[in-house]
């Protein structure tokens, strides 16, 4: 997908899906970082969707408010259908690829992998660090994305 800042979409071919806007990760060790609780107790990070596993429990999908596909593997975006047969999240004309998601591990003696951006803050894993336009760098949620010019915004990768 490529930034089309002006039009506030991501642009692959024929298809489009929203901006997604990201911001500083704050990674000061005095504040407690926000989880979502699924409904067996299980938690996955702020903005994440809980989706119930194919297997039992629950498991933590990235986007926010995302749509859980039926197969219990994949989810799509807010306000896209999962379409599994063809392996994409489908709005109107436009689609994207189903994001695969598993069991959020919050046994506290498992350290949380996250990733260091160039001036030393931290995004959580999966995460992309983007510059942001005011200096520093922000946490996109999609893994690999494509960093918009403005510094406000990130696309999927693609």
């Amino acid at each position: 997908y490529k930034c089309n800042v002006a039009a506030g979409t991501c642009v692959k071919q024929l298809a489009q899906v929203a901006l997604m806007k990201f911001g500083r990760q704050d990674s000061t060790p005095t504040v407690k970082r926000v989880d979502v609780t699924c409904g067996d107790g299980s938690t996955c990070p702020n903005n994440a969707t809980c989706c119930k596993l194919s297997q039992g429990g629950f498991g933590c999908c990235p986007y926010p408010k995302a749509d859980c596909c039926s197969d219990g593997k994949h989810c799509c975006p807010n306000g896209y259908k999962c379409n599994v047969a063809a392996g994409t999240c489908v709005k109107q004309l436009a689609q994207v690829a189903l994001m695969k998601f598993g069991r959020q591990d919050s046994t506290p003696t498992v350290k949380r992998v996250d990733v260091t951006c160039g001036d030393g803050s931290t995004c959580p894993n999966n995460a992309t660090c983007c510059k942001l336009s005011q200096g520093g760098f922000g946490c996109c949620p999609y893994p690999k994305a494509d960093c918009c010019s403005d510094g406000k915004h990130c696309c999927p990768n693609g």
